[in-house]
């Protein structure tokens, strides 16, 4: 009897290893930004009330809009946007505001370009008047902890178009698996294919 409870107490355990390692191997915050703090002010809630949330963590994200390198720091000027739950800015066209982050060390301009995404783990310092162009604005201030740049999404893949007067049996380099295999096949990468 016990010698047939043996390969059942096996396998639940190789099931439990292996659910185990699934979960482990899930995406998730990266280390630069964990852990998120639980409930952090937005923009809004800043620009509101800036002394009583001053000194706060949060977690923002979006898109590089400029960087400036002093003497002091770097400071990046970022176009906000909602953040997923890897903590990365989604793409929208649709933004909260913009947010200055200050950093103490140095950021290479060539790499944390204008466009690129990137994710700030920071303290609130404040709000600040600037301009936009010639108009005026108020950033929210953070004092950068971490800077997380994010990879560049890849493109989006090209499709093709189905050609309506294709007739796979009529082309003399008709293939047997299929027109995608052929020379000629049935979907063309653009319209100026042919």
């Amino acid at each position: 009897m016990q010698s047939r409870a043996l390969p059942l107490v096996r396998l639940r355990a190789l099931v439990l290893a292996g659910l185990l390692l699934l979960l482990t191997g899930c995406a998730g915050v990266p280390a630069a930004l964990s852990p998120l703090p639980a409930a952090a002010p937005d923009r809004d809630q800043v620009l509101a009330d800036p002394e009583a949330v001053k000194g706060e963590t949060v977690v923002w994200g979006g898109v590089i809009a400029d960087i400036e390198n002093t003497s002091g720091g770097t400071r990046l000027e970022v176009v906000a946007r909602e953040l997923d739950r890897q903590g990365r800015p989604q793409e929208a066209d649709r933004s909260p505001g913009r947010f200055r982050v200050v950093s103490s060390g140095f950021l290479d301009p060539q790499i944390y370009k204008e466009g690129r995404e990137v994710t700030v783990r920071g303290v609130i310092h404040g709000i600040e008047e600037g301009r936009i162009g010639d108009y005026a604005y108020t950033f929210v201030t953070l004092q950068a902890d971490a800077v997380y740049l994010w990879s560049r999404r890849p493109p989006p893949a090209e499709r093709g178009y189905r050609d309506p007067f294709y007739d796979p049996f009529y082309d003399p380099f008709y293939s047997p698996w299929g027109p995608r295999y052929g020379l000629y096949g049935r979907y063309h990468p653009h319209p100026w294919y042919w």
